[in-house]
């Protein structure tokens, strides 16, 4: 566990160097594309819903 904890954050700071952005923005980052997936998830789900047995 503790080996892919270690590319993970190796993998972040080379990508926080590359582009450029300071914690903030990475944290901002991450949080956005978090509420991003979260939404698409939620409007597929939305689709597969059941109907209800009585229609209001």
């Amino acid at each position: 566990m503790r080996k892919i904890i270690d590319w993970h954050k190796s993998l972040v700071e080379r990508a926080q160097k590359e582009l450029g952005l300071t914690g903030y923005q990475m944290y901002l980052s991450g949080l956005l594309e978090g509420a991003l997936i979260f939404w698409v998830i939620m409007k597929v789900a939305s689709l597969f819903k059941p109907s209800p047995e009585f229609p209001f």
